[in-house]
This record gives structure tokens, sequence and C-alpha cells, in this order.
């Protein structure tokens, strides 16, 4: 298992205090981007970055991918090898802090690559080199509700799929999410690397 680097405590506090105290439950239902985009790939390495509780990487290893999962909360890692034990599934955990300048993925290690309702732009660029040929990324990110100002957290409309220019998209939408749990308007791109 890669070790990853750990998350400062001012930078996790609020997402580690919504898992402890489970304000942020655990969702079970995989995000649909993720059940649409796996249909059509064989079970192979793959990795959730900002896994939260677990419910793609549960999946993930349920349809037989041996799975990575990192998240930066504590209580969410703990939360998911608990489910993951629960179902009899192998899931390797890791707490990391994603805007470490020294977070580094393993090169060419991994098949898929989910990232979910996270959005931290310079991670894009860093993904290619932790795919295999032909992997794939799936990444889903919040966009501004019209007539929203952009910010930090939130996707422009189109920025998205700028990050993969020259990847072979696989599935590119914008608008309402088909999450129930998440309300606002997303993007969400599937994409190959060449």
């Amino acid at each position: 298992m890669h070790v990853y680097p750990m998350m400062k405590a001012m930078d996790v506090a609020g997402w580690e205090k919504m898992y402890r105290t489970g304000e942020r439950g655990a969702e079970d239902a995989p995000t649909l981007p993720l059940v649409e985009t796996t249909e059509k790939l064989r079970p192979a390495a793959a990795i959730d970055l900002a896994c939260g509780t677990g419910r793609n990487a549960l999946f993930l290893a349920e349809q037989g991918w041996t799975v990575t999962a990192v998240d930066a909360s504590e209580s969410a890692i703990k939360t998911l090898k608990a489910r993951a034990a629960e179902r009899g599934l192998d899931v390797a955990t890791g707490r990391a802090d994603l805007t470490a300048t020294d977070f580094v993925l393993p090169n060419s290690a991994f098949d898929l690559i989910v990232i979910a309702y996270y959005l931290q732009r310079d991670l894009f660029p860093k993904l290619a080199a932790a795919l295999r040929t032909d992997g794939v990324v799936l990444a889903i990110v919040h966009i501004p509700e019209h007539g929203e100002k952009m910010t930090e957290k939130r996707a422009a409309p189109g920025e998205l799929r700028g990050f993969f220019r020259g990847w072979e998209i696989l599935h590119y939408y914008e608008g309402p999410s088909r999450d129930p749990a998440h309300r606002r308007p997303v993007a969400e791109i599937a994409a190959r690397r060449r």
C-alpha cells in the first residue's frame, strides 16, 4: 500500500466533524456515472480519491475491482473499513491530503481513477501518470447554479472537459445532478487516457 501524507488538521476539521458526528451519513448507492462507466470496463485496479465513506469504492469492490480508497477524514475511512468488513470486501484505504505538495500517486498503477464531488484543479494534470494505458478517469464536480458565481469549489461550465484535452471522452454531462444525494448542478466526465 502506498503511504500518503496526512491531511493538515485545519483543512479537514469540518469534514472530520461531519463524518464523526454522523451529520454526513454513509451513502449506500454508487454514483450513476460510475455504474454507467464501469459497465463498459473490465474490473482491474481502481482508486477512489476523496472517497468519503466509500460508496463508490464498495461498489467497485463488489464488482471485482482491486480498490484503493483515499480520504482526508479519519472518521470517513474508519466507516468505510467497517462497511467493507460487514460486506466481506477487501478495500485498501489511506488517509491523505490531496492538496499536499508531496502527495503523489504511483505511476501506471490504476485502470480507473474516481473523483466524485471533489474539485482540486491542480490534481487533474497528475492523473495521466497514475493511469495505465487505456485507463479511465471518472470525475464529477459541482458547477454554479444559474446566476451563481464560480468559486474555488465549483467548476465553470466547460472547465472539467478542458482538463482532458487529447483524451478520448467517453461521457460528458453538465446539468442537474443525477445523484439524489447531491442536489446542485454538476459536470461529469469519463475520459480514457491514450
